[in-house]
């Protein structure tokens, strides 16, 4: 991510998001794609519990460079 970017806006108190909304799995799924980990790839928690690491969110490749 190239430095100084911003994403998104918020109200000036910092309280709503105005555009850009990114949701937990989003945000997970952008660091999980900068890291170059499977998102599509069901794994296992070790109860045995299948899961991807991104559980449905979509990565912000726009970030990237």
């Amino acid at each position: 991510v190239q430095g100084g970017t911003t994403w998104g806006q918020t109200d000036p108190q910092g309280r709503e998001v105005l555009s850009n909304p990114v949701t937990i799995p989003d945000f997970n799924a952008t660091i999980a794609y900068a890291l170059g980990l499977p998102l599509e790839e069901v794994i296992h928690s070790p109860d045995g519990r299948p899961f991807t690491v991104a559980d449905k969110g979509r990565p912000l490749k726009q970030l990237f460079a």
